[in-house]
C-alpha cells in the first residue's frame, strides 16, 4: 500500500510525519510541566511521550504495516554478543571514569553495601522501560531512520540530539543543579551519535540502543549521585569529555555517511518493514 494514497489525512500525516512528531512528541511530554507549580515534588516531564508520538503518527501516516514496521524493532535482539557487551559496558566504564577523575581532584571515594548491586539492578530494569523503550521507540525508532531519507548519518545523528535536548528543558528548569546545561548539551549530542551509530550497525536494534541509554543513566546516576561542587564539575566535564572523544572515533572509524562500519546498514526505512 503506498501511504500517500487513501485519505486525505492520512497524505497530511505521510508528508509532515517528521514536524508531526515532534509536535506530539513535545506536546504529550511537557503536558504535566504546569502541575510542577502546585506540587515541586511531581515529575515534570513524562517520559512516554517520544514512543506515544511515534506509535500514533506511524499508524496515521501508514496504517498497520508502517505501525507494524516500527514495533518490529523492539523484536530484533538477535545481534552478535559483542553489541551487547558494549551497550552495558560502555555506560559502566564512562561513569566509573568519571568517578575517578572526581576523587583524583579530591572527592570522597563512595562506600557501597552489597545491597547496591542489586538496587542498581533493579534501577537499570526500570528504566530500561521507562526511559529506554520509550524515549528510544520514538528517537532512534521513528525519527532517526525519516531523518536518514534524504541526508547522510551524521547529520541525521546530530539533527535527532537537537531536538532531544530541549525536550529535556522541563527537568532542566525544574532542577538546573542536576545537569549542568553546558555539558549536558554536549553528552547528549554525543550520545546521540553513538546510539546511530549502534542503531545503524545492528540494522536498527532498538533493544541494543536501549540497553545502552538506560544503561548510562543509571550507571551515572549511581557512580556521581554523592557528588557535589567542584567534584561533580570535573566528573560532568570527564563524562562529557570521554563521551565526545568515543563519538569523534565512531565517526573516525564507522564513517559519517552511514555511522556503520559497512554500507550494508540499510536501515529500515519508514514503509518498508523487513
Amino acid at each position: 500500500m503506498n501511504t500517500h494514497d487513501g485519505h486525505p489525512s492520512r497524505r497530511w500525516a505521510s508528508r509532515h510525519d517528521v514536524a508531526f512528531y515532534l509536535v506530539l512528541a513535545y506536546a504529550i511530554s511537557w503536558s504535566t510541566w504546569a502541575f510542577v507549580l502546585l506540587n515541586p515534588e511531581s515529575s515534570p516531564l513524562v517520559p512516554f511521550g517520544p514512543g506515544l508520538a511515534a506509535i500514533l503518527v506511524a499508524f496515521m501516516a501508514g496504517g498497520r504495516r508502517e505501525l507494524s514496521g516500527l514495533l518490529r524493532q523492539l523484536l530484533r535482539w538477535r545481534v552478535k554478543a559483542r553489541w551487547y557487551g558494549i551497550a552495558l559496558g560502555v555506560p559502566l566504564a564512562i561513569p566509573a571514569a568519571a568517578l575517578g577523575a572526581a576523587v583524583l581532584a579530591g572527592a570522597n571515594v563512595p562506600r557501597w553495601e552489597p545491597s547496591d548491586l542489586l538496587q542498581v539492578a533493579g534501577t537499570l530494569l526500570v528504566t530500561m522501560v521507562i526511559v529506554g523503550l520509550f524515549e528510544e521507540l520514538g528517537w532512534r525508532g521513528f525519527l532517526l531512520p525519516r531523518l536518514q531519507r534524504d541526508r547522510d548519518a551524521l547529520p541525521a545523528a546530530v539533527l535527532v540530539g537537537l531536538a532531544w535536548l530541549p525536550w529535556h528543558l522541563p527537568e532542566l528548569v525544574s532542577d538546573p543543579g542536576q545537569r549542568p546545561l553546558a555539558q549536558f548539551a554536549i553528552y547528549l549530542l554525543a550520545q546521540s551519535v553513538l546510539l546511530a551509530w549502534l542503531y545503524n550497525s545492528t540494522q536498527a536494534s532498538l533493544p541494543i540502543v536501549i540497553i545502552f541509554h538506560a544503561a548510562f543513566n543509571t550507571f551515572t546516576k549511581f557512580f556521581m549521585a554523592e557528588l557535589d561542587g567542584s567534584a561533580s564539575e570535573v566528573a560532568w566535564w570527564t563524562l562529557t569529555g570521554l563521551n565526545a572523544l568515543l563519538a569523534l572515533a565512531v565517526v573516525r572509524f564507522a564513517g559519517a555517511r552511514s555511522l556503520a562500519r559497512t554500507d550494508a546498514y540499510a536501515v529500515t526505512q519508514p514503509s518498508e518493514p523487513r
